[in-house]
């Protein structure tokens, strides 16, 4: 078979099958969890334990090269995990989420750390890099925020706009305990498309891109059982009734040690893979 034949973006569209993919239903999700987001990156920027550690977002920053001069398209910025230490080094970012809430904490985020150099919009990354509302930026960012769709136009449109470089990342285990969870209850545990399919993408449209796998440790808590099963929940497709019961039994056990304590507490590895590339390659 001629390696230029294959369709990888229509593989990368079967394989990454993200469930909720209707705009208004993903909307609402993060709206929901924005406040939450919002204090996660704030605990972590101030070098505090909190519910969440993960240690992604000096590794993403560690890596993304910027210059005074330069501007920023983060694409799913969220509350501003990069955007706000990224602010602090360019001369302007535009901040894109399909979530008026994650922007409205990002506002807050931004003026604590007194930056007034961030463009917000408030729209899904699809209809943004359909239309003409974004010109041309040094560096696009799209930090765990490209999750499905026609990926193809996407980077073809976020490639036509980055004058420097383009970083992306997708996930290979999102969460260790999402994982555990898919084979406990029978699931493959496979719920992200693979990143090589994007890699075999943009080498095929003649993009010679660098791919890096990323570990990042990742605590997380939980105050009951309840509340983890509604965690995990919102990441996948709905649990059946008997994914429910060996739901609950795996994680009563995983958790026996710890049913006199305050919360559940669930260490591990979560592993990403960064794509990226400069123009002038």
């Amino acid at each position: 078979m001629d390696f230029n034949t294959i369709d990888w973006n229509l593989m990368w569209q079967e394989a990454s099958g993200h469930t909720n993919c209707d705009k208004k239903i993903q909307k609402d999700q993060w709206n929901q969890r924005a406040e939450s987001f919002s204090k996660r990156i704030i605990r972590v920027a101030d070098g505090k334990e909190g519910l969440d550690k993960d240690d992604y977002i000096s590794k993403m920053l560690n890596r993304i090269e910027v210059k005074p001069e330069w501007t920023v398209l983060d694409i799913g910025c969220g509350p501003g995990t990069l955007t706000v230490p990224l602010a602090k080094k360019v001369k302007s970012i535009t901040a894109l989420d399909i979530s008026s809430e994650m922007l409205k904490f990002l506002k807050i985020n931004a003026d604590k750390n007194g930056l007034n150099n961030i463009n917000y919009l408030n729209s899904s990354w699809q209809d943004a890099l359909a239309g003409d509302d974004i010109g041309e930026h040094d560096v696009v960012v799209a930090s765990r925020s490209l999750m499905s769709g026609d990926m193809k136009s996407a980077i073809v449109r976020i490639n036509s706009i980055a004058r420097q470089a383009v970083y992306i990342t997708f996930p290979i285990i999102h969460l260790p305990l999402d994982f555990e969870v898919y084979k406990a209850i029978g699931r493959n545990g496979n719920k992200h498309a693979p990143y090589i399919y994007i890699a075999n993408m943009l080498y095929q449209m003649g993009i010679l891109a660098n791919v890096e796998i990323l570990r990042s440790k990742v605590k997380v808590q939980f105050p009951n059982i309840e509340e983890t099963i509604k965690d995990l929940q919102w990441r996948t497709e709905p649990f059946t009734s008997d994914e429910k019961v060996k739901l609950r039994q795996f994680l009563e056990q995983k958790f026996a040690s710890q049913k006199n304590s305050a919360v559940f507490t669930h260490e591990g590895f979560s592993l990403w893979a960064l794509i990226w590339w400069r123009k002038q390659e």
